[in-house]
């Protein structure tokens, strides 16, 4: 992912646009496309802010909080599919099984090719 312009390269092409300079000039001078100058104008005008926009959502928060208990029940239960591991399970989503087997390294069952 791209970093983020500068704070300061913000608020230097937001005070020319303020003193009266084009926008286009300004997008000129700074090498700065004009969409992005826009963006920082309006973001100004309803936050009063030029601070860069967080990148992504915070990561999600794990419905599974005994780690052991579910590498134990992800042993037995080895041989069924997310679905069903989930209703077991009964403390989340099939997706919450994904994200489980996942994060301790087990990979999702392969179909079996005749050889």
């Amino acid at each position: 992912m791209a970093c983020p312009y500068s704070q300061d390269l913000r608020q230097r092409a937001l005070n020319l646009l303020n003193s009266g300079v084009p926008l286009t000039s300004v997008s000129r001078l700074l090498n700065i496309s004009r969409p992005t100058l826009y963006k920082w104008q309006h973001k100004f005008q309803t936050t009063g802010s030029t601070a860069p926009s967080t990148p992504c959502p915070p990561p999600q928060v794990s419905n599974i909080k005994d780690w052991q208990k579910f590498k134990e029940f992800v042993e037995r239960n080895g041989d069924k599919t997310q679905q069903e591991m989930s209703e077991l399970w009964g403390q989340g989503s099939r997706h919450t099984i994904s994200r489980g087997l996942k994060k301790l390294g087990i990979t999702r069952k392969k179909k079996l090719t005749p050889t």
